[in-house]
């Protein structure tokens, strides 16, 4: 497992910082889940704010059915209420199963475009969204550098564990408190150094 140097991941969040001009919508979206949470109408929203902002290229030829999103988060109340406030180090095999069902699940409500197309993309940011510090957010870049060519529920749970262990070992490199969790920054890291390359790792120590 990959872990950066402390320079090479502060560069990493440092360009986001600088580069990435859609990061506030980010900070709007949790407000309006955390206001709203627990109507299902009001997380819908949120999440619709940081799905047209940071995935608006897969939904350009049409958005999901905000009532099948609703409903998904109805259903599985429980589970995201479990889910919220955890953080990614205490992810275990016992969480496996039911992080998979709603990945599986929102996969399906996210369904966009003319022909119902599912993105594994948008699900881990529509979960992360519900549960910041303990669901990981994901691209197909990042999942390609990980391991995972394909988005699949059984592949984010695999790709939970690796980034326990990433936010494990980074976790002493960033402020804490943060205004955003370990997580988020080790997001931020892999969509710098992964996703747009504007920083370079030491791809030698890569396992």
């Amino acid at each position: 497992m990959y872990i950066p140097s402390h320079d090479e991941f502060i560069d990493g969040i440092n360009a986001y910082e600088q580069k990435e001009h859609r990061g506030p919508v980010y900070f709007e979206a949790l407000r309006l889940i955390r206001d709203g949470w627990g109507d299902s109408g009001e997380m819908v929203e949120g999440i619709g704010r940081l799905l047209r902002s940071w995935h608006m290229g897969f939904y350009r030829f049409g958005m999901y059915e905000p009532g099948d999103l609703q409903g998904c988060i109805s259903n599985h109340m429980s589970k995201l209420n479990a889910f919220r406030d955890r953080s990614i180090d205490s992810f275990g095999p016992e969480d496996e199963d039911a992080v998979a069902l709603l990945f599986r699940e929102f996969t399906r409500a996210l369904r966009g475009g003319k022909s119902k197309k599912e993105s594994g993309t948008a699900t881990a940011k529509a979960l992360h969204l519900l549960a910041p510090g303990f669901m990981p957010l994901w691209d197909d870049r990042i999942s390609f550098e990980y391991g995972y060519v394909f988005r699949s529920a059984d592949g984010y749970t695999g790709f939970c564990g690796q980034m326990k262990e990433l936010c494990a070992g980074v976790a002493a490199y960033v402020a804490q408190p943060d205004d955003r969790t370990v997580l988020k920054r080790v997001d931020e890291f892999n969509y710098s150094a992964f996703t747009k390359e504007w920083v370079t790792i030491n791809r030698d120590r890569l396992a």
